[in-house]
């Protein structure tokens, strides 16, 4: 009995700080990384990436089980999947690397397509100012295609000078209610 009870309260305090890796350490991401051919690299911070990886582990562990000890009814299922459907997400939403280049901006992601936009094809850039530690910025291209840097890359504010050096007056942040858009012309 004492035995569960240790083990539910170690179990309990892993989860804990596995969610603290992965949120609670916004703003304190690091630095960009200058490559040796000029790009700019905007990376996730790898002690978050671990507690993605190990919190999606986690989840997956859990559907299979569920699924190996009770397959009775129909209603046995919800569980796993939902545990499996939540790991997927998670990591489908992981954020992907950004490179900034003299051509554009770069994201690289692990599970899904990566996205290329030009400097002279960026329509929008949305900043949300509320909370600069824990702020996003989208980067809208004229296709459609969108960029995000959020919260749980690395340096926010080199990423926002290399906007602005870029993209010049263009990028200079305009204060609607609640977030920052600047609109850029074609040129």
């Amino acid at each position: 009995m004492t035995g569960k009870i240790i083990f539910g309260v170690a179990h309990l305090a892993f989860d804990f700080v596995l969610i603290w890796m992965l949120f609670g350490r916004l703003g304190k991401r690091g630095l960009a990384k200058e490559r040796s051919n000029g790009r700019v690299e905007f990376a996730p911070d790898r002690i978050a990436l671990w507690a993605c990886l190990l919190i999606a582990t986690g989840l997956a562990f859990l559907a299979l089980k569920d699924l190996t000890e009770r397959h009775r009814t129909a209603m046995d299922f919800l569980n796993p999947a939902m545990f499996g459907l939540i790991a997927l997400l998670l990591l489908f939403s992981f954020p992907g690397t950004i490179f900034v280049t003299t051509e554009g901006l770069e994201a690289v992601y692990w599970l899904r397509k990566n996205m290329r936009i030009r400097w002279k094809d960026i329509e929008t850039i949305d900043a949300d100012t509320k909370k600069s530690w824990a702020s996003t910025v989208a980067i809208t291209s004229i296709d459609g295609t969108r960029i995000v840097h959020s919260s749980l890359l690395a340096d926010r504010r080199r990423f926002m000078l290399e906007i602005q050096r870029h993209c010049g007056e263009d990028a200079q942040p305009r204060a609607p209610a609640g977030a920052v858009r600047a609109r850029r012309h074609s040129r």
